[in-house]
């Protein structure tokens, strides 16, 4: 069934294009000297012509193994080798203080780690919080244990350091940790996410290594059916979001356990980039209709749905100018930075709420002002701003 595609979807393509060029320029980019130099001296090259991409890292990247919640998985995997996608830089001397400690330090860990490890490295990283907090630079290190974990020789020792580490290792700055087992008060642990990491997590990642070990690819939603049901019959919640990531990083650091076109999940920034971009038809089921956009964009793009998935989340930041307040972006006008988009948009942080006195400045705000936060305090309805928006 063809699709009656909006505005949006195509406004998404566009913006596919722009972020796949920002991230060949200056995130993984083999060019010279283009690939080391820094996001905003695109702007003036008039190479990459949006403020807010240039401006905010968060919009340079179309693979998910490149996003800022995957950095430091990559040096840990890596380790300073060749192999890095960022070696380049890191032989260049452009490596930040925190890639050359991690990515040194695990340097050589496949000679102690194998399948099992490493997926619990994933399914770690996943639960606490990814190391994500966006108004951090660099993005993807904060508050995260994998700083230390390569002193480990297998599960039993990175789970020891869980439950004798000094310091907060769980994030949802940005991010979100799911509702772990709660302990029983003899058990000795003080944290849920402690219980679930030493008593849960390890066997899981044995478990799902054997199933995977078994031979043939899977489907990605195969795989995370696996880990789900687990968790259900260990009387546990299903973690859906967080072991979506991990079944990415499977696909990612694992690629010949996965067949990498087949379906994903749709995490819920996903689904509210897709639901502008057509209508559902009626009687149509929802993971089919979800199915039948990301299939659309896969042919137009060329890109897996695994990560499309994470494109279309950050296409809806896009559109609402997102930036997150913060030490490493507080320097900027959020009054003057926006997107190149010229959809009008109701919802985030707009130009047009501004002229429309809306909203007296953007700067000062202690968040973004997500969805439609800024109509509801202004007491607009969307139908509202979008005929005042569209006459200016």
């Amino acid at each position: 069934m063809a699709l009656d595609l909006t505005p949006y979807y195509f406004e998404f393509l566009r913006y596919f294009a722009l972020a796949k060029r920002q991230q060949e320029l200056c995130n993984v980019s083999q060019e010279v000297p283009y690939g080391l130099m820094k996001h905003d001296e695109y702007m003036a090259r008039q190479i990459i012509n949006d403020d807010l991409m240039c401006k905010v890292t968060l919009y340079d990247v179309v693979e998910r193994k490149y996003a800022g919640f995957s950095q430091i998985v990559n040096d840990c995997f890596y380790g300073w080798t060749k192999h890095h996608p960022y070696w380049k830089r890191m032989e260049a001397g452009l490596a930040t203080r925190q890639r050359e400690d991690v990515a040194k330090n695990w340097t050589g860990k496949h000679g102690d780690f194998k399948l099992p490890e490493w997926l619990y490295v994933f399914i770690l990283h996943r639960v606490c919080g990814s190391g994500i907090d966006y108004a951090s630079q660099p993005s993807g290190y904060h508050n995260t244990i994998l700083f230390d974990l390569w002193k480990a020789k297998d599960i039993e020792g990175m789970a020891k350091i869980v439950n004798y580490y000094p310091i907060p290792f769980y994030t949802s700055v940005g991010y979100q940790f799911p509702q772990f087992p709660k302990p029983k008060l003899d058990s000795g642990y003080k944290r849920g996410g402690d219980y679930y990491l030493t008593e849960y997590a390890p066997r899981l990642a044995r478990e799902l290594a054997e199933w995977l070990e078994r031979g043939g690819k899977r489907d990605l939603r195969e795989i995370g059916s696996f880990m789900l049901d687990w968790n259900v019959r260990n009387d546990l919640k299903q973690y859906h979001f967080q072991y979506a990531a991990v079944v990415a990083d499977i696909a990612d650091f694992y690629p010949h356990y996965v067949n990498l076109f087949s379906p994903f999940f749709y995490g819920s920034n996903c689904i509210e980039a897709m639901s502008y971009m057509t209508k559902r038809p009626k009687g149509m089921k929802t993971q089919d209709f979800l199915d039948q956009i990301m299939e659309q964009a896969v042919r137009d793009t060329g890109s897996k749905p695994y990560d499309l998935e994470d494109v279309f989340c950050d296409a809806i930041r896009f559109l609402e100018n997102y930036i997150r307040p913060g030490s490493c972006y507080d320097h900027l006008d959020f009054d003057n930075v926006w997107n190149s988009s010229k959809l009008i948009h109701p919802f985030g942080r707009q130009k047009a709420m501004l002229q429309l006195g809306l909203v007296k400045t953007f700067n000062g705000m202690k968040s973004h002002p997500s969805d439609d936060a800024v109509l509801k305090a202004a007491g607009w309805t969307k139908e509202q701003y979008l005929e005042k928006a569209r006459a200016l």
